[in-house]
Parts: structure tokens; C-alpha cells; sequence
């Protein structure tokens, strides 16, 4: 008879106990389902500002990787070592860095308040990005045409221009007449010290870098197939 009266007791605590444990599991749900919410319009926000810039930056990593390619294993420079080519190859080559750089710091100005995602495409073009100007300034292998962090954003920053309400990177006929003296230093580095083992080393990581950069700015390939992306 006594176990028989004390079993509603029971019944009524263990209901009590998954009533609270259900309480809470839906309380933490709750929470981590605000959390998401109020994090979705800043992922929505990043979203929006890579996509602006995926294809320009795109294209500017990939034309400075053909060109470190050609310079590395096609001797591009070597073709055109006299004539009235080699001072085209060397303006042209100066303009694809600083292109590259220009496209970066644009996307640097209107994401650094942004924070990263855990993952997705945003993240993952960050890191490179990251990787590529941790290369340039690396001083392990010697200090040719290494390019210190604040180099690479005052060339990115020489770059931007406004033309139609659009802020974007100037285009090479801009660039053409301005080259000589913004960007005569950067050109006479190129000239000094890319014969140097350690400043092939360095162009050839960058190569690499920029090459994934790519993939990651156009994984499906809808723009640069595979192919495409050779690595030095």
C-alpha cells in the first residue's frame, strides 16, 4: 500500500524534471535562434560587399598572377629586355601589383568594421588576402621586393579614384601618365632586385596565393577555369 501511494509522487517529480529539461533546451534553442537572427543582416552585409567586389578583385589577382607566372618560368622580362617593349613590360607589370593592391584596400575600407564569419566565402578570401600580404613583407628569405604593410595600402590608396560617383581603381591609361611619379620607386625596386633568388621565392608563394585567391573568388570557374590557374 506505501509503495503503492508513493508512486504518483514519483510520477509527478520525474514529469516535473522533463518538463524543466525540456524548458531549458528549448530556452537555449531560443537563444542561440536570436543570436543567428541578429547576426544574419551583418552576414548579409558581408555577403553584399564581397559580391561587390568579387569580380574586379578577381580579375585583379588573376592578371598579376599570369604576369608573376610569365615573369618565373616564361622569362617575360628577358623577351623584352630592350626595344621599345621594356618599358611597357616593366609599367604594365607595376600596374598589375598595384592594381592588385588597390582592389584590396578598397575591400579592406568597407569590410574592417565588418567581423568575420566562422566560415563561407568571406572568411575564406580574408585569410588569403592575409596570407598574400603576410608573404610581401616577410623578410625570411632576404628583402627583395619585400613591400611592408603600410607600402601595400599607400600603392592600393594611389590607386582609387572616383569617376562617376564610383570609387574604384584607376585604369591603365590613368595610371600610364602618373606611373613615373607616384609609382617610379615601386618600378625601380623591380628593376634592382627581381634578378635576386629570394625575390623569386617571394613572387613565386604570391603566385601560388593568388592562384587561390581566385578559386575562391570564382569557385565554380565561371569566369577562370582551372587551366587557367598554373602555378608557377
Amino acid at each position: 500500500m506505501i509503495g503503492a501511494a508513493a508512486a504518483p509522487s514519483w510520477i509527478g517529480l520525474a514529469t516535473a524534471v522533463v518538463a524543466a529539461a525540456v524548458s531549458a533546451f528549448v530556452g537555449v534553442r531560443q537563444s542561440r535562434m536570436q543570436v543567428r537572427l541578429a547576426r544574419l543582416p551583418h552576414e548579409l552585409e558581408r555577403e553584399d560587399v564581397l559580391t561587390r567586389y568579387r569580380e574586379p578583385l578577381a580579375a585583379a589577382a588573376f592578371d598579376l598572377q599570369s604576369r608573376l607566372y610569365n615573369v618565373l618560368r616564361l622569362g617575360f622580362f628577358v623577351k623584352f629586355d630592350a626595344g621599345d617593349r621594356s618599358e611597357e613590360a616593366l609599367r604594365t607589370t607595376v600596374f598589375r601589383l598595384a592594381q592588385y593592391f588597390g582592389w584590396t584596400e578598397l575591400l579592406r575600407r568597407d569590410i574592417q568594421f565588418l567581423s568575420l564569419s566562422e566560415d563561407g566565402d568571406t572568411r575564406r578570401v580574408a585569410e588569403l588576402q592575409r596570407e598574400i600580404a603576410r608573404r610581401f613583407l616577410n623578410d625570411g628569405d632576404g628583402t627583395a621586393l619585400m613591400i611592408w604593410s603600410d607600402e601595400q595600402r599607400a600603392i592600393g590608396e594611389r590607386m582609387i579614384v572616383e569617376e562617376h560617383g564610383k570609387v574604384l581603381c584607376m585604369g591603365y591609361a590613368t595610371f600610364r601618365d602618373h606611373c613615373d611619379d607616384t609609382f617610379g620607386p615601386l618600378r625601380r625596386r623591380l628593376v634592382a632586385e627581381l634578378g635576386q633568388d629570394s625575390a623569386h621565392a617571394r613572387l613565386r608563394d604570391v603566385q601560388h596565393l593568388l592562384c587561390d585567391l581566385v578559386a575562391a573568388l570564382d569557385p565554380r570557374g565561371l569566369r577562370y577555369a582551372l587551366h587557367e590557374l598554373t602555378r608557377a
